[in-house]
């Protein structure tokens, strides 16, 4: 029911419009191989260069495919790129994006709060914590904003949170199910980034056989690592084939001319202390997570403790040292997002060993610090001037970075005037409002009222289940 009222949430904030040019690739692939049965697409778009094709996972493109289909009589309205010019119709003039690949980002990220929530119940927590971290995760987090948002990062998200719940579970139970759940989420990880799929499989190979003499392994483990093993070279060879299909070679990326380049102090510092991509800013809560740790250690999880946060540290530095270590044009630190439900899990659990006298006003205000960072990234449309202003380190150490105070300068008006009116409160309803003299208020206000409704029958059911 908890993220089922996120899920509504992020519905009634939704944008209706893509926000960079890796979404509308992505997007676009997925167009292609639906309608012209190709990864190429049609008509090449220009962006700075041509794009024929992406060079995007393929896993959230594959997503799209259903909503794809089922709406597919909105394709004639999907903007047709011409030209060597930046077309921002592309981006906000696609009735068919709003409705069918939207949504998938809404799923994905209220299903990873769920799992966040589903996480701390297996791990012996109560509901009251679970619902905690559920809300760390889906409203004190960059995942707000990321839900309303067309990148591949709340896709992987989803997968690393769901293979690590299904290893925990297989971990306890030794099911059969819960391992093909683990070894499904590690493939279509590396559909989705291959890089985080990597990282994604050293932690389920330490979760399922923790023993480390891999050599006296008995059969049982020997197998259950070669599942998943196997689910990983899937995922690779599946990945090699796309790109054979995309650029004539299995090994052409077109990622070719990037890598991790960035020194690690400046990268380090920016994504943990700058105001404009810093993990402290964007996701306060993070001051919780080493109490976590004490309290996974002492309770007998070492395990599960050491495989959260070294995951965690590991997509830290994959991130830090990245020639583009913000990510680009973006709200907060984009590229961590896939590590952000283990740090929500963990900051939960820090929450529960705080001192009696502020065991509940520390979490709460982290909590509402997030909410703060979040707030005007969900109102401001990011193509308006924030991304441009702040797209480089030395802008992301400003502390007008900082999007309380600097996104707000770049909000002109309540309601947009046109479909590409980038000046205006970014929410699709809103967007909307003035050319349906305020008619399409009405879904977003619905949406809002099922969240509050939801959200209020979940903390009425918990005072109940505690007095019991």
């Amino acid at each position: 029911m908890a993220a089922t009222a996120l899920a509504f949430v992020y519905l009634a904030t939704m944008t209706g419009h893509m926000q960079s040019v890796d979404g509308l690739l992505t997007y676009r692939q997925a167009s292609a191989i639906a309608y012209a049965r190709s990864f190429q697409f049609p008509t090449p778009i220009w962006w700075g260069q041509w794009w024929a094709t992406s060079k995007f996972g393929i896993g959230l493109s594959l997503l799209y495919l259903p909503g794809l289909i089922l709406f597919s009589w909105l394709s004639p309205s999907v903007p047709v790129p011409h030209g060597a010019v930046y077309d921002f119709r592309l981006l906000y003039a696609d009735p068919l994006y709003a409705v069918a690949a939207e949504p998938v980002q809404i799923i994905a990220t209220a299903a990873s709060a769920y799992l966040v929530a589903r996480v701390l119940r297996h791990l012996g927590y109560s509901s009251r914590v679970a619902l905690f971290g559920l809300a760390l995760y889906g409203i004190g987090s960059p995942a707000f904003v990321y839900a309303r948002g067309d990148f591949t990062q709340p896709l992987t998200a989803f997968c690393w949170i769901a293979g690590l719940y299904a290893a925990l579970v297989f971990r306890r139970t030794s099911s059969v199910r819960a391992l093909a759940a683990a070894a499904g989420a590690l493939f279509y990880a590396v559909l989705t980034r291959p890089v985080e799929g990597s990282l994604l499989l050293l932690a389920l190979t330490v979760l399922i056989a923790p023993h480390p003499a891999f050599w006296r392994w008995p059969a049982a483990e020997r197998r259950n690592v070669g599942i998943l093993a196997g689910a990983f070279a899937s995922g690779v060879l599946v990945t090699l084939l796309v790109d054979w299909g995309r650029f004539g070679s299995p090994f052409t990326t077109g990622y070719e001319g990037t890598g991790w380049t960035t020194p690690l102090p400046i990268g380090l510092a920016g994504a943990l202390i700058s105001p404009g991509r810093g993990l402290l800013w964007e996701f306060p809560a993070v001051l919780l997570v080493p109490l976590g740790a004490r309290r996974l250690f002492r309770d007998g999880r070492l395990t599960e403790g050491v495989v959260f946060i070294a995951l965690a540290l590991l997509q830290l530095l994959n991130v830090a040292a990245w020639e583009a270590w913000w990510g680009g044009w973006d709200w907060g630190l984009r590229l961590f997002l896939p590590a952000l439900p283990l740090l929500a899990v963990m900051a939960a659990i820090g929450a529960t060993v705080l001192p009696a006298s502020i065991k509940y006003l520390l979490p709460g205000t982290l909590l509402i610090g997030g909410v703060i960072w979040a707030v005007p990234a969900v109102a401001t449309d990011l193509l308006g001037g924030y991304a441009s202003a702040y797209d480089g380190t030395a802008a992301n150490f400003s502390w007008q970075a900082y999007p309380p105070l600097g996104a707000w300068r770049f909000l002109h008006h309540l309601r947009a005037t046109s479909l590409s009116d980038s000046g205006a409160v970014d929410i699709l309803w809103l967007r909307l409002a003035h050319a349906t003299h305020n008619l399409s208020l009405i879904p977003g206000v619905a949406f809002a009222l099922v969240a509050v409704l939801l959200g209020l029958r979940v903390v009425q059911l918990e005072s109940a289940h505690e007095k019991v």
